[in-house]
């Protein structure tokens, strides 16, 4: 059982771990190791639960699926979809390595079988180091992911002062500035106040009452938008938001400034901490912006 179990955390961890980078996606090792851990025990578990039907082909299948949905649980959509293909085809590629290693591992010769006692380690070793070859290979021969990262570095600057985030592209993002018309990125509060000065804080975090009525008339002041949107709830709702000096995104394409305003969400967006800011996909799909 110990042995198993071993084997098995090994694997998980090695096959998620290339999964997530032959598709290009942000990698959180710990919690990769967290659910190769529990894969591990699923394993072991087969040698003690009778029911059978819980370790069937289908069951496996599923379990697959859901270690990847806990080891990236940003990740949905066709990108989820690439990212558990990238798995799988992982997963053949270690189990059919280490089958055709431990086979070739039994030899011969002059009429006496020499079958090598290790044969299973060095053959699984081998196979993991295959699959973790072909992702620096990958890499190294700069050949396409399976998908277009939906992550970006975001770069915000105003009044002489500037940030750096990790952005996801939104689909779902539709918002624009009603004035202008150009569209809008939301960025968390925790990440802006840093460049922010202290007079519009009440402004971002909505606390109305507390904001300076001579606000409008600072530079700053004159920068602020107020966003209306529609939450998933149906309720009708403003978003904070101000003009930046400068916006640019890069991505493997380089280095775009673009032109576009920039809300403000009082609360983090992503739990994990994978990104800070979710983008409007006009900004990325779009071919217009000055290449840096």
């Amino acid at each position: 059982m110990d042995v198993l179990f071993l084997v098995n955390l090994i694997v998980n961890y090695v096959v998620l771990l290339a999964a997530g980078k032959m598709t290009n996606t942000p990698i959180q090792p710990k919690r990769i190791a967290f659910t190769s851990c529990l894969g591990a025990l699923y394993s072991v578990s087969s040698l003690i639960l009778p029911l059978q039907p819980l370790f069937s082909f289908p069951a496996r299948v599923a379990t697959g699926l859901l270690m990847v949905t806990l080891s990236y649980p940003e990740i949905r959509g066709v990108s989820f979809i690439c990212l558990a293909s990238s798995f799988y085809a992982c997963s053949i590629l270690v189990a059919g390595t280490a089958m055709a290693l431990n086979t070739w591992g039994s030899a011969k010769l002059a009429g006496f079988s020499l079958y090598y006692t290790n044969a299973r380690w060095w053959a699984l070793a081998l196979a993991l180091a295959v699959v973790t070859a072909s992702g620096f290979v990958w890499k190294a021969l700069n050949l396409p992911t399976f998908r277009q990262s939906p992550f970006m570095q975001v770069e915000i600057s105003l009044d002489g002062q500037s940030i750096s985030v990790t952005g996801m592209v939104d689909t779902g993002n539709d918002l624009r500035d009603p004035v202008s018309g150009l569209p809008v990125i939301v960025v968390d509060w925790d990440s802006l106040k840093h460049i922010m000065p202290h007079e519009v804080s009440h402004f971002f975090l909505s606390t109305w009452d507390l904001v300076n009525t001579k606000l409008t008339e600072s530079a700053v002041g004159k920068r602020l938008r107020l966003i209306p949107y529609t939450n998933v709830s149906g309720h009708r709702q403003i978003l904070p938001a101000f003009k930046p000096d400068a916006l640019y995104l890069t991505g493997k394409k380089g280095r775009f400034k673009k032109a576009a305003v920039v809300g403000v969400a009082g609360k983090p967006l992503s739990p994990q901490g994978l990104y800070q800011a979710l983008l409007h996909p006009e900004l990325v799909n779009a071919q217009g912006g000055v290449l840096i």
